[in-house]
């Protein structure tokens, strides 16, 4: 089986083939590379589906308690109209229990909702690269200066400013150290003028 076969089965049927081929001593790793699919997307993908990987069954298996935590999020009927109703019905095919959720009182809830589990991989990412975007600077730095010659003075300052006022230049090298100084000092001035 190929990547675009196996992404085109249901997510059950995803999952029966994962176990099956665990059951013929199969690592998932090697499972995963044999496909083409990343572990990682297995994982969340199985995840997602209330699916979690058991290295005593070595098998993937469905997840009660997240089940049950799901049910009280969506039955808090002071944040929202939802409710959820779980069919304890099994899929014949891998009997595993089906999670179904039924809105009654306003079908946008229920779409939102589903694009949310949707869009799940892209929201993940989108709030992982802002994690990692650590260098957001929250007030923008406008050099407003008249074209004037440039002096050279002394300056007596104090040595821990003036080694993070260094360290700030490195990290911002857009700036040139006399025109960011001329602005804070003319910020300076004009505030407290």
């Amino acid at each position: 089986m190929n990547k675009e076969e196996f992404n085109k089965l249901k997510i059950s049927e995803q999952i029966d083939f994962i176990n099956s081929e665990l059951k013929n001593n199969k690592s998932i790793t090697s499972v995963c590379k044999e496909l083409g699919v990343g572990r990682s997307t297995i994982r969340d993908r199985f995840k997602k589906a209330n699916y979690s990987y058991s290295k005593d069954l070595n098998k993937y298996t469905f997840n009660e308690d997240t089940k049950d935590s799901l049910q009280e999020l969506i039955q808090d009927k002071n944040r929202c109209n939802t409710s959820a109703i779980y069919d304890k019905n099994t899929d014949l095919s891998n009997n595993s229990p089906i999670v179904t959720v039924l809105e009654k009182s306003d079908k946008e809830i229920q779409k939102n909702l589903l694009d949310l589990v949707n869009n799940y991989d892209v929201l993940k990412e989108i709030i992982e690269l802002h994690r990692r975007n650590t260098s957001v600077i929250k007030q923008q730095i406008i050099i407003n200066l008249e074209d004037t010659e440039t002096t050279t003075t002394t300056l007596r300052i104090n040595k821990t400013i003036l080694e993070e006022f260094n360290k700030f230049c490195n990290e911002n090298k857009q700036f040139k150290k006399v025109d960011l100084l001329s602005q804070s000092l003319k910020n300076f001035m004009e505030q407290h003028s």
